[in-house]
């Protein structure tokens, strides 16, 4: 009997000693020498900060309580747009990159985190938009009650319409312990609140001059205001502005304004995107917060560009036309 307790003692022991308890996250990126890496968390629909490290020799590395709780982890550092998101499983993790080429940084986890990575890197393969809703879908579906599926229902979010995002809502598992699922929902009620149809938010921000700028006050002169978000970083906002210079040009004497919301964190490149592409109209604000802006919080900004049409009487008329039917419409607002 003294026998088998002793070696009880000395499994649980072992067990202790290899991590049954707990598990690792090793973070080795290079330039992160003296950097602090977080370690956070959603609870619920609130991202907290669970520990941090300061890097040495670009390596950090967290100690992690074994729990219930399987919903992901998220690394952050200074100078990210966002934060790294994985799925450890009580598992230990191994993340590798550069610090400062954040779309190369791999990471190494969990059975979910490997079948999260081959799915993302599908995604990054599809162009057609239609064919990637499908593909997102399938994927939600099959992982409806696993928190990668949450996951990849909100990361994907601006893929679908908002009646799908309903049912899939409906059918995730009301004790799922996602931080994802909360955020679903919280981007559905925004887009409730911005349909088609529906009052324009109010806002106030600075523009380019360091001048706050109401937005109610721009209905005093126009008939019709095309509010833009865009940033001079994204490919697809510079892409997009000829086409909104040529809308301008051709209306701003029959009633049209532009409010275009930066979602910049660098003045000085702002600034020079704005003279670059020859955005003539008056009114660019920004707080300079990029994806944090509170303007885009309210608008329920997933992407950019986009575009909310409104008319006199402060209604959102339509959002995200294609170039020829915003002519159109515009066309018919400003008669």
């Amino acid at each position: 009997m003294k026998k088998l307790l002793i070696a009880l003692l000395v499994m649980v022991g072992l067990v202790s000693c290899n991590g049954g308890r707990s598990f690792k996250i090793n973070v080795n990126l290079e330039n992160s020498n003296g950097k602090t890496v977080y370690l956070n968390r959603y609870d619920n629909d609130k991202m907290v900060t669970l520990d941090s490290v300061v890097a040495k020799d670009n390596v950090a590395v967290f100690k992690v309580k074994q729990s219930s709780n399987l919903d992901a982890l998220h690394i952050m550092m200074n100078g990210w747009r966002r934060p790294l998101t994985f799925f450890a499983d009580n598992q230990d993790v191994t993340i590798t990159g550069d610090c400062q080429k954040y779309n190369g940084i791999k990471v190494l986890a969990s059975e979910n985190q490997n079948k999260l990575n081959q799915f993302m890197a599908d995604v990054d393969k599809i162009d057609d938009e239609k064919e990637l809703f499908y593909f997102v879908l399938d994927f939600v579906k099959q992982n409806i009650d696993n928190p990668i599926g949450a996951y990849a229902l909100y990361r994907y979010k601006w893929a679908f319409q908002l009646n799908d995002l309903e049912n899939l809502y409906e059918v995730i598992p009301a004790d799922l312990q996602s931080g994802y699922k909360y955020l679903v929902l919280e981007y559905m009620k925004g887009l409730q609140r911005t349909r088609q149809g529906m009052p324009y938010l109010d806002f106030k921000l600075n523009d380019v001059n360091g001048n706050e700028f109401a937005m109610a006050s721009v209905f005093d002169e126009s008939k019709v205001v095309i509010l833009d978000f865009w940033a001079s970083w994204c490919p697809d906002c510079r892409k997009a502005n000829p086409e909104l210079v040529a809308i301008y040009n051709e209306f701003k004497n029959k009633g049209l304004n532009i409010v275009s919301v930066s979602l910049d964190t660098d003045a000085n490149a702002w600034k020079k995107a704005i003279e670059d592409d020859n955005l003539s109209w008056k009114h660019h604000v920004s707080d300079l917060k990029g994806w944090s802006c509170y303007v885009a919080e309210l608008y329920t900004i997933a992407y950019i560009p986009q575009t909310l049409v409104i008319d006199k009487n402060g209604i959102i008329v339509e959002k995200n036309l294609p170039v020829e039917k915003m002519r159109e419409l515009i066309s018919s607002l400003v008669k």
